[in-house]
C-alpha cells in the first residue's frame, strides 16, 4: 500500500510492506520550519519488533534547491525511459 497526503503543511508519503528493504512500513513526512527557512524532513521506519526509528534533517534553501534540481533531473530521465514502476497505484487524500 503506498499513500500520499498532506496534512495542514505537511506533506506524507507512506509505503506498507516495501519490499525493496526490509518489508516494513516506512513514512517520509516534510514540513516547513516554524521559525526559520528551513524544510523539516522526517524519515521513519517501524523495525521487526514495531520498534520505531526515526531520522530527522533540517534543509535549508541550498539544500532543497539542490533537492529540487536532483529530482526534476530524475523526473526528466524517468520521461525519456519509463519503467514499470510508473504503473504502481497511489492512494491520494
Amino acid at each position: 500500500m503506498h499513500q500520499i497526503n498532506t496534512d495542514g503543511q505537511w506533506l506524507h508519503l507512506f509505503y506498507q510492506g516495501e519490499e525493496r528493504d526490509d518489508g516494513c512500513a516506512n513514512e517520509l513526512s516534510l514540513q516547513p520550519a516554524n521559525d526559520e527557512y528551513r524544510l523539516n524532513l522526517l524519515l521513519s521506519n517501524h523495525g521487526f519488533n514495531n520498534e520505531p526509528h526515526d531520522a530527522t534533517f533540517s534543509l535549508d534553501q541550498a539544500d532543497v534547491k539542490a533537492l529540487q534540481k536532483y529530482l526534476s533531473a530524475w523526473l526528466n530521465d524517468q520521461q525519456k525511459s519509463p519503467s514499470s514502476h510508473e504503473a504502481d497505484s497511489c492512494d491520494q487524500a
